[in-house]
């Protein structure tokens, strides 16, 4: 990568073969952003300085920056739209490095000559798409270190083409799809620093030429690692092949199914039976005329073991009543 310069820098990658050069000023400071894929015949004016350099380094992009330029969506590149234009002779989409924002556009599905799709170290969001599972000429693909969420579409298991697969360091849950297992010409799996949960499928035991697996650093895979499945190590995960995960040890339980309590019985004390909630009113006013004879009765009593004073509040009351 270049330094910055007044308002503009360039953004250098995948430089073939690795050199080293002194960052040129460009002529006229930038006002938007614009990108030169390999072979573009295009050249802003002032522009012969990026031209050189990017001859010079054998660039797969070169993306010109000015300072508070607004980040770039996937479909807003001139690399997708000449793909988008031309589509079946686009054969290579590398976006990778350009801090782009935004979702994997499903559109791509559309693009069926891609074998190469990078889209590396950008910014996305959202899910991948299980559009891509329509790419059936697809050998690689690389989505590692964005931001995107959800799981891993089981479709792409009809990518039978599939060399190398790259989804680590995103924010994936859910388990790694058995499906997998037919994709016998993967080599490079790799799968580290997600949030996968689940075993290692048996049927990857089939996958003969899968020599990189990597599923380092998520949390919740468990269980044994199947016979014929080697995880690798390496430098993304130096400390141990199974590191920051479960692996070896038994999977937990799942947690037990949380009971609904019945409308209308406090939380923490036992319930009753419907049957018992619903008759509870009506059992109550059945009661009530029961209750009623019993103070008639004990008033009858009253009168008659007391007589004379009855006789007196009798009296009295009317006594009031004509005041």
């Amino acid at each position: 990568k270049c330094r910055e310069r007044v308002r503009t820098h360039v953004v250098c990658t995948r430089i073939y073969p690795p050199s080293t050069f002194a960052c040129a000023q460009a002529t006229k400071p930038l006002s938007l952003r614009i990108q030169y894929p390999l072979g573009s015949k295009t050249i802003a004016p002032g522009m012969r300085t990026i031209q050189a350099m990017q001859t010079a380094c054998g660039l797969v992009l070169l993306v010109m920056l000015s300072q508070g330029a607004a980040a770039l969506k996937i479909n807003e590149t001139s690399a997708y739209q000449t793909c988008m234009q031309a589509p079946a002779t686009c054969t290579t989409l590398s976006l990778h490095g350009n801090q782009l924002t935004g979702t994997v556009p499903t559109e791509l599905a559309s693009l069926t000559s891609l074998t190469y799709i990078g889209l590396w170290l950008n910014r996305l969001t959202g899910t991948v798409p299980t559009e891509l599972a329509l790419l059936t000429n697809l050998t690689y693909l690389d989505l590692e270190r964005n931001q995107l969420t959800g799981t891993l579409p089981h479709e792409l298991s009809a990518l039978t083409r599939l060399t190398n697969m790259w989804f680590h360091t995103n924010r994936l849950t859910g388990t790694v799809p058995i499906e997998f297992g037919a994709l016998t010409d993967l080599t490079y799996l790799w799968l580290h620093t997600n949030e996968f949960t689940g075993t290692i499928p048996s049927e990857f035991a089939a996958l003969t030429n899968l020599t990189y697996l990597f599923v380092c650093n998520n949390s919740g895979l468990c269980g044994d690692v199947p016979p014929g499945v080697t995880p690798y190590a390496g430098s993304y995960c130096a400390a141990g092949a199974t590191a920051g995960t479960l692996l070896g040890s038994p999977c937990p339980s799942p947690p037990p199914a949380a009971t609904s309590t019945p409308t209308g019985t406090p939380t923490g004390s036992p319930s009753s039976p419907p049957t018992e909630l619903v008759d509870a009113p009506t059992s109550w006013l059945r009661e009530q005329p029961l209750k009623d004879n019993w103070f008639r009765k004990r008033e009858v009593a009253r009168k008659n073991a007391f007589p004379q004073k009855h006789a007196w509040f009798r009296k009295q009351s009317k006594n009031k009543a004509r005041n």
